[in-house]
C-alpha cells in the first residue's frame, strides 16, 4: 500500500454477519517504512503497522467480490537510526487512526483475487520520540494499493 508509512504485509478476510449486503472484518498485519524529510536531509525509517476493521460489499451474490467500503482502526510505530554527516538522527513516529475509510473492487478468479482501492487516513500523532517532532508529517494521508489474495 501506498501511505505515509508505505506498507506491505499480510491481510486476513473473515465473513461476518449478513444484513443484506456481505460485511467482513479484516486484520492487515504489515511491515512499515516512510522516508522523514527534514529540510536539508531525509532519513529512512521502518516498523509495523497493525489494522483492524471491516468491509461492506455491495453485491447481491454470495462470493466475496465486487464494490465495497470499509474502514480500520489503525496503529504504527516508524523508527529511525541512522547516521548522518551532521551527526546521528534517531527517533520514534507512532500513530493511532479510528477515521481510515476505503473504496475498493475485489475480483475473484477461482481461488485468488486481485483488490485495488484507494482511501484516506486521519492520523492522531503520538508524540514524537528522540529527534522526531511531528513537524514534517501530515496528520491527512492519501492511501492506495492493491492487494493479491488466496481464499483457503
Amino acid at each position: 500500500m501506498y501511505s505515509e508509512p508505505s506498507q506491505f504485509g499480510l491481510s486476513f478476510e473473515f465473513e461476518g454477519l449478513k444484513w443484506g449486503y456481505k460485511n467482513t472484518q479484516i486484520v492487515n498485519i504489515s511491515y512499515g517504512v516512510m522516508n522523514y524529510d527534514v529540510g536539508l536531509f531525509d532519513v529512512d525509517g521502518q516498523g509495523f503497522a497493525i489494522e483492524i476493521g471491516g468491509r461492506k460489499y455491495y453485491n447481491k451474490g454470495t462470493k466475496l467480490e465486487g464494490l465495497y467500503t470499509g474502514n480500520y482502526l489503525s496503529y504504527g510505530n516508524i523508527k529511525f537510526d541512522e547516521n548522518l554527516m551532521f551527526g546521528k538522527f534517531d527517533g520514534t513516529y507512532s500513530y493511532f487512526s479510528f477515521f481510515s475509510p476505503e473504496v475498493g473492487f475485489k475480483m475473484a478468479f477461482g481461488d485468488f483475487s486481485i483488490d485495488p482501492f484507494i482511501g484516506i487516513m486521519w492520523k492522531i500523532e503520538v508524540k514524537g520520540k528522540g529527534d522526531i517532532d511531528n513537524k514534517y508529517v501530515d496528520e491527512w494521508t492519501p492511501r492506495g494499493g492493491l492487494k493479491i489474495g488466496y481464499t483457503f
